[in-house]
């Protein structure tokens, strides 16, 4: 605020309305005051533009501060404190100069004209320091909005990946083809194939506009989904699941298991002779880790990135700690931040 490109405007604004005040409540006459109405609208101008340029110095001057020295107090409180002796600075050498040395008042009349001064740039400190707060106030309230629609933003965007993932033609191919051959094969299977895949269907809709979901329904929804993954690829793909039942009331961002997943399969070869292993379990962090065998194939159909990228989005929205996603010689290793919701 302070740093306004109208501010010169706002100060002779309040500088007038602050000398009108004093003019017709007849301010200065009560206080035995003799200074001519050219000298107080002056005095008036100069404590108002010091103590807003003084506010002003103090809002650059802060946060560079605060960058190099991180203080717990809040910003506007500091800049507060540090304006109240900003004020008194700027007041004692304008009584000095103007009403000693100019007016040549005597010693009794300058304490007077000191205190008059001294309240006057406390009143102007204190009115745009509320000014200042407010606007502050209002750039976080307006980003907290920006943030939650970008938030949802991403989250529609990642239940979109996943449910087009599910739906597309490919998927809804080599599940079908898979299941036409343990009808003829193996109907008990088949019976369990279709009962797997509609866990994974209806755990999609079901996460619907949320913006976290337990670990413990991920885990089911894992355990549906591996079932479907491991009897498509017969042999060529190993899950294996180490979570204990202690980080299941955790949560995480929906999909983003989901996507690891697909990410690690998309990128790999996974067959018999050398089947993928996907090993899903839990650091101390804690994070849920998702690492995999890298045995790159020849040629990957078109990406577009967004599947991992997309979950380090979500995530900057919710916690500080970021998506961790690190390849070691033939390992790939992705960590997700597992959340612990506080109790209300």
């Amino acid at each position: 605020m302070f740093a306004h490109r109208y501010r010169y405007l706002f100060v002779a604004l309040l500088a007038g309305y602050s000398y009108l005040n004093l003019h017709f409540l007849d301010t200065l006459s009560r206080y035995q005051i003799t200074a001519p109405n050219w000298v107080a609208a002056g005095v008036v101008l100069a404590i108002v533009w010091l103590v807003w340029e003084g506010n002003h110095l103090l809002s650059w001057a802060i946060p560079a501060v605060q960058r190099r020295w991180p203080w717990p107090w809040h910003p506007l409180l500091i800049h507060f404190v540090l304006s109240l002796l900003l004020v008194l600075v700027v007041i004692t050498p304008i009584v000095w100069v103007v009403g000693g040395a100019y007016e040549g008042y005597s010693l009794a009349n300058l304490v007077v004209v000191f205190k008059l001064c001294l309240v006057f740039g406390y009143r102007v400190n204190l009115f745009i320091n509320i000014l200042n707060a407010a606007e502050f106030l209002f750039r976080q309230y307006r980003q907290s909005q920006l943030e939650a629609e970008q938030l949802k933003k991403t989250t529609v965007q990642a239940e979109l990946q996943a449910l087009k993932a599910q739906v597309n033609p490919h998927f809804l191919f080599n599940n079908f083809n898979v299941l036409s051959l343990l009808v003829d094969k193996d109907p008990a299977s088949a019976k369990e194939f279709i009962q797997q895949l509609s866990n994974v269907y209806r755990h999609v809709l079901d996460q619907s506009n949320r913006e976290l979901v337990s670990l413990s329904e991920e885990m089911q929804f894992l355990e549906s989904y591996s079932y479907l993954l491991k009897t498509r690829f017969n042999g060529g793909l190993r899950i294996q699941l180490n979570v204990p039942d202690t980080y299941r009331n955790y949560y995480i961002v929906p999909a983003a298991l989901q996507m690891v997943l697909e990410n690690a399969i998309k990128h790999n070869v996974s067959s018999h002779n050398r089947p993928l292993t996907i090993n899903v379990s839990v650091e101390d962090s804690p994070g849920l880790v998702v690492t995999n065998n890298v045995q790159p194939k020849t040629e990957v159909e078109g990406s577009t990135r967004v599947g991992l990228r997309n979950i380090r989005q979500r995530y900057r929205f919710i916690t500080q700690r970021d998506v961790s996603v690190v390849q070691q010689g033939g390992t790939f290793r992705v960590t997700l931040p597992l959340i612990r919701l506080s109790k209300p």
